[in-house]
Parts: C-alpha cells; structure tokens; sequence
C-alpha cells in the first residue's frame, strides 16, 4: 500500500470520491471487502447516510424459539446502526404489502428486544415518512441523545396520542431542528392529546422549526412566539387568524402590551409564512421587533397593491432601527403561477405596482435577493429602476414576476424600463447574477445606437448568463441582441413568453422573435471561441 494512503484525510477524499460517483455504492462495498485496513472507513461512508431504513431492518429476523424480550439486536445490527448519521424512513407505496408488512414486522420484533442504550448513538437526522398508522409508536426506537434534525411527515390524521412526544425533550435534547407533518397531526384543542408544539417549546436547543400544516392553535402559537432560541420558522398561518391582529393583540395597554409585542418572535432571523392573503401575513409580522434576516411569503389569493405595500410597510416598521441593515433575502410569491392578465382590459389601479409599492424597503441597504412573484401588473421606468438599484447595492438577485410577464398593454401604455435602465441596474449592482424582468424594445427606443454611446463607461456583468425577460417586445431581434451581448458579455439564453404567457395573443410573433436573438447570441459566443 503506498504511503499516501496511510494519511486519513487523504483516503477519505478517495472514498467520497468513489461514493459520489458511484450511486449503487457498489465500488465503495467492494473496498470495504478487500482490504482489512481499508473496511472500517468505507464501511463508515457506506452506512453514514441511510435514505431507507429498510437495508438495516434486514438484519432482524425472525426468532421462532427464544423470547424477543430477553434477546439483544444482533453484533451485525448493532455495528451498522453505530455508523449511521442520517436516516430516511421513506413513504411506501400503499399497494406494496409485501413490504408494508415486512417493515411493520421487523420494525415489531426490534420494539420488543431488551434495549438499555441507544440503538443509535451517532445519528445526527431523522426523517420519517409514512402512510401506516399503526408504525407511528416505534418512532420511539430512532430516537437519540446525539439527534440534531427531525423530520415527521404522516399521511394520516392526528392518532390518540403521540407516546414519544412527551419524552422529546429528555430523549433528544440537542434537537436544533425539526419539521413537522403537513397533515393536521398538532392538536387544535387540549383534549385531542399532548400538543406537539408544547413538547417542541421544551427543547432547550432548538433553532429552527418548520410546521407544514394550518392547524395549530392560537394557545400553541403564542406558547411557541415565546421561545427565544428559535431563529428560523417556517409556519403555515391558520384561517382562525385575524386580518386586525385583535386575536393575536395582547389585552393589556402601555409598558406591558410593549414587553409583549417584543416578546412575539423576538429572536427570528428567517421567517417563512403561508397564509390565504396578504393582510392575515401582515397581522402575523406586525407584532414584536426582531431582527430579520430572510423572509418568505406565500400566498393562495393574489394581492392588490394597497395590500403589498401595508405588508412592506408593516416588515420595515417590525425591524428593529439597528438591524434593518440585516435583511438580506425578501420573497413573496402567490399561487397563480398559471394565470394571465387579460391584456385587453382595463386594469385598475390595485391591479398595477409602482415604485411606491417598494420604497418602504429602501432602508434595507443590504439586500441581496429580492423575488416579487404575483399576478399583478407593473408600472416602472427607468428612474424607477435607478432608484431601486440606488438603495440595494449589494443586490444578487432580483427579480419580478419572473416567467409571469407584466401585462403591458399597447392600448393602455404605461412607464416602462428600456436598456438604459438595465444598464444603469449592471452598473449599480455588481453583483447581480439572476435578473428577471420585462424590458420595452420597441420603437422608438433603439437599443444599438443607444448601448455603442456609452460603450467605453459600460459596466458589463459577467456573472449573468441567462435572462428571464416574461412578455418582453421587441421589433429588431439583432439590435436587441447586440445591446444585450454590450451588457451581458457571458450571455448565452434569453427566456421569454414562456408557459402560461404563450397562451397570449401576441406570444407567437414575440416569442419567435426571442428565439432570433437566443440564435444570434449563440453565434457570437461560438466566434469568440474560434478566435
């Protein structure tokens, strides 16, 4: 054996080399067999990430003359679980009985051996998927003192009890993280079993929390906006929330109603929401002064713009004055996704976004990614645009209404951003590398003579290599693309009028005009690499 091999670091990059290349692992168990020296480590990779449970349960078998209770897994079990770190339980197909009933047997026959210690003393996550209610109880077994993530996702509604839950916080206490079931499994009255938010709200270590479901109570919720260590939360808002916050408002007044609205969440860094509208996320945000550093909204309906604006102007005023400068991600998006403006109507005033609508975020001077997804229209022009990019210089991604269009319509012209706006965008923020939005190429901005001009002072993005530019006109495919390729030297695709906005009555003939650019970039970058 070279020398080489002898230092560890070196041997463990060979090994996760093999893994990473070879999905069957089939190299890496052939390793673990050759070589005495060499099987102890490979032997760790091999069994270090588990996404089925199943290849460990193998090694239960079924005991016809001796009592389970007085046996002990077996030395092979009980070395392979030693080395496991991370565990999937995944889902199983409901029509496959054969193994339902093979992973509920063996899963029986380990719940009933005489176990004195962890079955896994190094697992760090945990995630359980699953269709069968009768295995929910043998949760218990995975459980692990060393357990920093948890993942539960049940298929079913809420059982009797959760036996485990109550035990959480002695069983796991350097829990950090933990997701829960989409599924209504959180108690929503106290006589349906132990809550599982209050078992949660015990874990002295956790920092993260992610509740799929819309059914936790208005009880559980402010027990959990009291638990200072949570830093990321990801929360599906219950219907029972109110819009004015009365429900959510402490009933005390003055110095006491303050310490209560700084206790709401008070050490939040990431924050997710979903919520039918945006008022009811307003109502969640507006307690309390936290210093945020992400923040994602997902709607059901869409918003109008007097809604957009009160739920930006809320998330300014809920910063604390010394930490605006924190925020570094906002994202909000609704779920019509597949629904178009009629180009043809009238659009009132709630239906169209101006600059107004962002200026309350101007003071977070340090934002990096901002994603505005909804079914509204847009009215920016250049200016708008400079002034955007003025107060986010540090900006990485920005997008609005990515692959959904603005709905510009000829009959009824509004403001709009032209190349002069996107290159004063480039200049501005250096660091951008995705950019989405809707740009007006049509006379009588023309977009060659204007872009060779300002040639020599042109600040020119090299991290942008595709451009998401929705319902975008233009009139002269080559023009475009030369103004483009000034900006964007790295430029490869442009993507426009794509799913839903093809469905338009204009998708056609812009659409092949697009594809007229995406062809004559692609000829100028393959002449660049000739010469």
């Amino acid at each position: 054996m070279h020398r080489a091999l002898l230092v560890v670091e070196i041997l463990m990059n060979i090994l996760a080399a093999l893994r990473e290349a070879d999905a069957p692992y089939s190299q890496l168990n052939a390793v673990a067999r050759t070589c005495h020296f060499l099987s102890p480590l490979a032997l760790d990779l091999l069994w270090s990430e588990l996404p089925d449970a199943r290849p460990l349960l193998q090694y239960m078998k079924r005991r016809v003359s001796s009592d389970p209770r007085t046996s002990v897994p077996c030395a092979s079990f009980q070395r392979a679980a030693s080395r496991v770190r991370k565990l999937s339980c995944p889902v199983l197909a409901c029509s496959d009985t054969h193994s339902q009933i093979a992973l509920t047997e063996r899963l029986r026959l380990l719940s009933m051996m005489h176990i004195t210690t962890s079955l896994f003393p190094n697992l760090r996550q945990l995630s359980w998927t699953d269709t069968d209610q009768s295995r929910y109880v043998y949760i218990r077994l995975f459980l692990s003192p060393t357990l920093e993530s948890l993942e539960l996702d049940f298929f079913f509604h809420k059982p009797p009890n959760f036996p485990f839950l109550t035990l959480l916080p002695k069983l796991c206490p350097n829990l950090r993280s933990m997701s829960i079931s989409k599924h209504p499994v959180i108690s929503s009255s106290g006589d349906e079993g132990p809550s599982a938010v209050r078992m949660i709200c015990q874990l002295p270590r956790l920092t993260a929390l992610e509740c799929k479901s819309s059914t936790i109570s208005e009880e559980d919720l402010l027990h959990l906006s009291r638990l200072k260590s949570l830093t990321t939360l990801s929360l599906g808002i219950p219907s029972w929330m109110s819009s004015d916050r009365e429900s959510l408002a402490p009933h005390s007044s003055g110095p006491a109603n303050d310490r209560a609205d700084r206790s709401w969440f008070c050490n939040l860094r990431n924050l997710q929401l979903r919520a039918y509208s945006a008022p009811i996320i307003t109502s969640f945000v507006e307690p309390g002064c936290r210093p945020l550093q992400s923040v994602v909204f997902d709607i059901s309906e869409a918003p109008t713009t007097a809604s957009l604006t009160e739920c930006f102007s809320t998330l300014y005023s809920s910063q604390c004055n010394t930490k605006r400068s924190a925020m570094r991600s906002i994202e909000v998006r609704d779920s019509l996704s597949n629904a178009t403006l009629g180009v043809s109507q009238s659009l009132p005033d709630s239906k169209v976004i101006t600059v107004d609508v962002f200026k309350p975020l101007f003071a977070f001077i340090k934002l990096r990614v901002f994603d505005l997804g909804v079914c509204l229209s847009f009215s920016l022009s250049d200016s708008d645009l400079t002034t955007m990019a003025s107060s986010w210089p540090e900006l990485e991604v920005f997008c609005l209404n990515e692959g959904r269009g603005w709905h510009l319509s000829a009959s009824e012209p509004r403001q709009s951003i032209t190349v002069r706006g996107l290159q004063s965008l480039c200049a501005l923020c250096p660091r951008l590398y995705k950019i989405a939005i809707v740009l007006d190429a049509l006379p009588p901005h023309r977009m060659t003579s204007l872009s060779s001009r300002q040639d020599a002072a042109l600040a020119r993005n090299l991290a942008v290599t595709c451009l998401s530019l929705g319902d975008s006109r233009l009139a002269d495919p080559q023009d475009v693309a030369c103004a483009l390729s000034n900006i964007f030297p790295r430029l490869r695709r442009i993507s426009a009028w794509q799913h839903p906005l093809d469905t338009l009555p204009e998708a056609r003939y812009h659409r092949r005009l697009w594809e007229e650019v995406n062809d004559i970039l692609q000829q100028r970058l393959n002449s660049e690499l000739v010469q």
